[in-house]
């Protein structure tokens, strides 16, 4: 066997091999002989019918058979002669089988480019924000209601009261809708999306029936109902008024926290937190956008159909070869992105020899549990098992590479 390679792209690898033909003619005797033994043909006891008859009779399968085997040997061959790692099957561009003469084979095989990552040291100042005593105000709140008492009261709605209504009727832009197949639904007056329907609740009674008319902003969520008029035919069903607990340490125990002020210093603690996150996931952007501008390199074709096949069955999509004409764009530049992100830091990580300690990983399946509301060892359990936990180490070795990139030093 003789085998050239040429490089006609960065991610293909070009095979032309030239076969003796008596390979070809040794694999097809190797499978006569086998098909003796299983055959069944009228005439012959099993396991041992001729090999001539076998060869006249299925000359052509066995034949094709024969030269499929032979193509998937010489190409692996000439692949581990090469030092070739092709990432899928090749591709068949031509096959010469001429009597007499040895077969030519050329096959395109796909591989993954070879990244050299330059200039990675990148200065990216990390900055939270302060947390002011608004923002801890508004946490206090919120977690607060969650400890509020209703009341019902046969009383008028006021701001702050939460409103039981059924819809009776809906019409949006002219056309009637169909109900929701519960039409009651609970609202606190004060924070709707649309103030409008606020307003027509303010003042409704247990028992009255209302009707709430306005239109929807221009800029409103649900794109279908953005700017149009509407009407909502509503029964009053209850009006129940919010009672909220004192601002005192029984509030903050009822958090796990002995005072108030601990209770306020560790909100304060965890905005700050998040504020550091969110500023540390803008540097690792900006790092990928500039790592991604100074080292270009392909992608190969079959790295992003298989990842957008695998997205695609995550979704519970069936995806075939055809897929039907399906326009699949996003999922294929999402690919390109997130395999460039993937082999840039796999290759600075490799250079700096960036890896998760093992304290590291449990400091951070400790923080896994913590919202999860599980215990460490459980979950370190768990994900042992199911094999995930390499998912967790993974996603530290790209943090802890983009807090290199970023120049961000971590806190021992």
């Amino acid at each position: 066997m003789k085998a050239t390679i040429s490089e006609p792209t960065t991610t293909e690898r070009v095979l032309e091999i030239e076969v003796e033909r008596e390979r070809l003619d040794k694999i097809f005797d190797q499978k006569v002989k086998k098909y003796s033994k299983e055959v069944r043909i009228n005439g012959f006891r099993p396991g041992n019918v001729p090999k001539d008859v076998i060869a006249k009779r299925f000359k052509d399968p066995i034949n094709a058979e024969s030269m499929e085997a032979l193509i998937e040997e010489v190409i692996k061959e000439a692949c581990k002669e090469h030092n070739i790692e092709p990432i899928a099957p090749g591709r068949i561009d031509k096959l010469e089988n001429e009597i007499g003469k040895p077969i030519m084979v050329k096959a395109i095989m796909e591989v993954d480019p070879t990244v050299e990552v330059k200039d990675y040291k990148l200065d990216i100042p990390v900055h939270g924000a302060d947390i002011t005593e608004d923002e801890v105000n508004v946490q206090v709140d919120g977690l607060r209601k969650r400890q509020a008492e209703e009341t019902k009261v046969d009383r008028p709605a006021v701001l702050g009261d939460v409103v039981v209504a059924q819809y009776l009727g809906i019409n949006i832009g002219g056309e009637a809708k169909p109900l929701p197949p519960r039409p009651e639904f609970r609202m606190e007056l004060g924070t709707s999306s649309v103030p409008a329907m606020d307003r027509a609740l303010i003042g409704a009674k247990a028992g009255d029936e209302k009707t709430a008319a306005f239109t929807f902003p221009a800029d409103y969520a649900q794109a279908d109902f953005a700017g149009k008029d509407s009407e909502y035919q509503l029964k009053i069903l209850e009006v129940n008024e919010v009672k909220l607990p004192p601002l005192d340490d029984e509030l903050a125990k009822k958090f796990n926290f002995d005072t108030m002020d601990i209770f306020r210093a560790r909100i304060r603690e965890d905005l700050a937190k998040q504020s550091m996150q969110k500023a540390k996931e803008e540097a690792y952007e900006e790092a990928m956008r500039r790592l991604m501008e100074m080292n270009p390199f392909e992608i190969p074709k079959a790295r992003i159909q298989n990842y957008v096949r695998y997205k695609l069955e995550q979704q519970g999509h069936v995806h075939d070869n055809d897929d039907h004409g399906h326009d699949h764009s996003d999922l294929e530049r999402e690919a390109v992105f997130n395999i460039r992100r993937y082999r840039l830091l796999e290759e600075i990580a490799k250079k700096e020899k960036i890896k998760p300690t093992g304290e590291e990983v449990d400091a951070r399946l400790k923080e896994m549990a913590e919202q999860y509301g599980t215990d460490f060892e459980s979950l370190k359990a768990s994900l042992r098992k199911s094999g995930k936990i390499l998912d967790v180490r993974e996603e530290l070795k790209s943090e802890k590479t983009l807090d290199f990139v970023i120049g961000y030093k971590r806190e021992s």
